[in-house]
């Protein structure tokens, strides 16, 4: 990491001590059993057990020894994990415990934490309209830090949101299969076939960050909102009922739009509010329910 304020780091530290704390006592077995290697490999041949699966023993090794033997086999376990990190203006928009931004730290970290605790390699691809920048990916801890770094203190040279173009860069730098865990707000539209290639590619994870003030208007009376990406301005009367109302399906009907178009792709978007006060458990729920199905 390069020069960071005294808050900055203390920031990356609480969010260090946070995620490693779930990850180890939660997370990376989770993690494990949903993310597998990329097969299994031949490791040895040693004699027969109680227990053993007939069906590895090696008739060879059997016949020339005279006693039984089996192939072990182990998994070839490295993967690599991107983390796709939304940067554009609106992902610093936060009225409850936190920015979007700081929420989409605290996701990579335990993304991070578990691949890392799992032997994986981590990258970072952080996009505002445009790939901001690139981490390669590598292990360890101190890699994972300079991620979070990234992701809390880059000052981006854009505020829009082209999702396609992020996921254009994935197939770009990466050819073989890997973990993609794009962590954005969605506010963006165009993006179906470069989603649709990505998820044929790769173990695509799309994690869905929000404020509530986004999908439930507060009641402010005559409020003035700004476009944090394009700057336009809006003047809206909070405090009339049938506009609220108005907003809440709109929102509502943009999301469900989003989650039918990723459904058939086949990839489930989790959804992660700031309001949450532990962004961990909608990873885990949807970590046990894709073990249940596979």
């Amino acid at each position: 990491m390069g020069e960071v304020s005294r808050d900055l780091l203390r920031q990356i530290r609480k969010i260090e001590i946070v995620t490693r704390r779930l990850v180890d006592q939660q997370m990376a077995g989770q993690y494990h059993s949903v993310f597998k290697g990329r097969g299994m490999s031949f490791d040895e041949v040693r004699a027969y057990a109680p227990g053993d699966e007939p069906r590895f023993i090696d008739w060879n090794v059997t016949a020339r020894t005279g006693t039984p033997h089996v192939k072990r086999f182990v998994e070839e376990r490295e993967l690599t994990v991107l983390l796709v990190v939304d940067m554009s203006g609106s992902m610093s928009f936060g009225t409850t415990r936190a920015e979007k931004r700081e929420a989409a730290a605290m996701l990579a970290a335990l993304m991070g934490f578990s691949a890392i605790s799992n032997g994986d390699r981590v990258g970072l691809v952080a996009f505002t309209d445009e790939v901001e920048v690139f981490v390669p990916p590598k292990k360890g801890r101190k890699h994972v830090l300079r991620i979070i770094d990234e992701v809390l203190s880059l000052e981006p040279k854009r505020r829009g949101t082209r999702l396609s173009a992020a996921l254009e860069f994935v197939g770009q730098v990466t050819k073989r299969k890997s973990v993609v865990v794009l962590i954005s707000d969605f506010l963006d539209d165009g993006y179906e076939r470069a989603m649709q290639i990505a998820a044929r590619r790769h173990d695509l994870i799309p994690l869905s960050v929000s404020d509530p003030a986004e999908e439930a208007l507060p009641d402010l009376g005559l409020v003035l909102l700004e476009d944090t990406e394009g700057g336009d301005l809006m003047a809206l009367d909070a405090g009339s009922s049938a506009v609220r109302d108005a907003w809440g399906a709109s929102v509502q009907a943009r999301l469900g739009a989003r989650d039918r178009m990723l459904s058939r792709q086949g990839v489930t978007p989790i959804r992660v509010s700031t309001r949450d006060r532990d962004y961990a458990a909608p990873l885990l729920n949807y970590f046990r329910l894709r073990a249940k199905r596979a």
